[in-house]
């Protein structure tokens, strides 16, 4: 009897335990519910309900995350840490994942890629730029705001119109496929996509100023969502501001509440458009001595500065293009043929930001930081960053004291489609190959551009073919003559044919080759046959007209 009592008593312990437990863990989630968190946001202004009730559905997705890794382990900490060292095997590249929303709406969305300084010490020279994408549906409005970046943009895809106010001035101008134009920061701009079928695609680098790599809107426009940044000051303020009362104010921003990106009308966008002018679409050139250039600058529609038939490359630069002098930036648009590839270059002073529009293939990037000890080196010898960092520090300083120039370089090779983003810092050289079914067409934003020069390894343009005769002995350890036969051999320049499509004209050469030689071995056979039919016949005739 006192043994089943002991038991009950031990059972009902437990059972009490547990409950406790769940009660605990239940309450300790009833916070991040969205319900309890909806409700205390009645009690804020209502111009920041909105605000709140965001906050509090983000909290619940966090929440969901932080339970599942949770429930996962150790399993999860590993998958990370081997996300991290695939990452860093590939600093340059960011496929189309490595993007985070900033703004979002049934009628479109803002991606951006995350801060470069974060993503590789390697890309600390800049930290002061953002890649981001924006997509508008057809009839959609962007609301005015201002940022605290410099925006240098370029239509990938539909037609629209962009208008800014600046220095007290309104311009409005249409925008089409290939336009690059500038929102300078602080000016207040809006856009709106005026096709009724296709989305209007805009990539763009942001030039940040105020906290480097990071990058604010200002919406003075709006209601509760985008919250106006006029809404924010205390109602005392707002009064004396306007000269009004607080029902008109309250009614003026408090009515705005479907986002960032909004529907507009058929008429609405008409009038949008009738009031837009036609962009510049014709070089800025020769530069005026005083102003600014006027409305965008049509990359497409401009003579290439190289053209065969493995691809085109289209160039904007300070010279064509006086919006551009002042951020110090080169917009360039490649279109690489189907099996095509770019020559082998580097770039003298610029580092190259380039986003992918269509297309797939892959690039290669040469590194030489990556082989003497970089940052993938460091991390993986360095016992997974900050956990051995002394020891990664030690090893830091033996492979520095063992470093020597030309002692081998790492390639990164990484699959490339839209979405994708990648970087070329000054001096590596890189190589983009188009896949065999579609051409591979990238936008590329080359910042500290001012006297760059895009040097080419391979092709008719090839810098070693400048090298004198006793420089190309000295440094190929091989006769000069032998040099010149392997870097005279590629005629096209810019763009050459792809390792498949090279690899194909080698076959096809070599088998026009052996057919060759087989017919010039046919034909020999041919006169030598005729050379002995005729001796036979001469001989023959000598013996007939002996005996005669």
């Amino acid at each position: 009897m006192a043994t089943a009592r002991a038991s009950t008593a031990h059972f009902l312990l437990i059972l009490l335990a547990t409950l406790l437990c769940a009660a605990a863990a239940a309450s300790s989630w009833d916070g991040r519910e969205p319900w309890r968190c909806e409700r205390r946001c009645e009690d804020r202004p209502r111009h920041q309900r909105a605000r709140c009730v965001q906050e509090c559905r983000e909290e619940q997705e966090r929440g969901g995350h932080e339970l599942g890794r949770r429930g996962e382990g150790s399993g999860d900490e590993r998958e990370s840490e081997s996300e991290q060292e695939q990452e860093s095997r590939r600093p340059y590249v960011f496929d189309r994942r490595s993007f985070r929303r900033v703004v979002r709406s049934e009628q479109g969305s803002v991606r951006a890629l995350r801060p470069f300084h974060e993503a590789s010490k390697l890309l600390r020279g800049i930290r002061d730029y953002r890649v981001a994408v924006l997509e508008a549906n057809p009839r959609s409005f962007i609301v005015p705001s201002h940022t605290d970046a410099h925006c240098i943009c370029y239509v990938a895809q539909g037609e629209g119109v962009v208008a800014t106010i600046e220095n007290g001035e309104r311009r409005s101008y249409t925008v089409k496929e290939g336009d690059v134009f500038v929102a300078p920061a602080g000016a207040v701009t809006y856009l709106a996509n005026t096709d009724g079928r296709r989305k209007l695609v805009i990539a763009k680098i942001l030039h940040t100023i105020s906290v480097p790599g990071k990058f604010q809107f200002f919406f003075g426009a709006g209601g509760r969502n985008p919250e106006s940044i006029l809404s924010s000051f205390s109602k005392s303020v707002q009064r004396a501001a306007y000269k009004t009362s607080n029902e008109r104010l309250e009614r003026l921003f408090g009515k705005q509440d479907k986002g960032i990106i909004v529907r507009a009308s058929e008429e609405q966008v008409r009038e949008l458009r009738r009031h837009a002018s036609e962009g510049g679409h014709c070089p800025h050139w020769p530069l005026p001595p005083f102003g600014e250039s006027h409305g965008p600058y049509s990359l497409l529609d401009q003579r290439p500065s190289i053209a065969n038939r493995h691809g085109q490359l289209y160039e904007a630069d300070a010279r064509s293009f006086r919006d551009l002098a002042e951020h110090d930036v080169r917009v360039s648009l490649a279109n690489i043929s189907a099996g095509s590839m770019s020559a082998p270059f580097y770039n003298s002073r610029s580092i190259k930001i380039a986003y992918v529009l269509d297309g797939e293939g892959h690039i290669e990037i040469v590194c030489p930081h990556l082989a003497q000890g970089g940052e993938s080196e460091h991390g993986r010898r360095g016992g997974r960053s900050e956990r051995r960092s002394r020891r990664g520090e030690e090893e830091s300083e033996e492979s520095e004291e063992e470093e020597e120039a030309g002692q081998g370089y790492r390639t990164i090779r990484a699959r490339v489609s839209r979405g994708t983003a990648f970087v070329v810092p000054v001096g590596h050289p890189v190589v983009e190959v188009a896949s065999r079914g579609s051409n591979l067409q990238i936008v590329c934003f080359e910042v500290q551009a001012d006297r760059n020069e895009k040097v080419y390894l391979a092709g008719a343009n090839n810098v070693l073919r400048k090298l004198d005769g006793a420089a190309k002995e000295l440094a190929f350890a091989a006769r000069a003559r032998e040099v010149d036969e392997v870097l005279d051999a590629q005629r096209e320049q810019g763009f050459l044919p792809g390792p498949e499509e090279s690899g194909r004209e080698e076959e096809h050469q070599g088998r026009r080759g052996r057919q060759e030689r087989e017919r010039e071995e046919e034909e020999e056979e041919g006169r030598r046959g005729r050379g002995r039919r005729e001796e036979l016949a001469e001989t023959f005739l000598r013996l007939a007209t002996g005996r005669l």
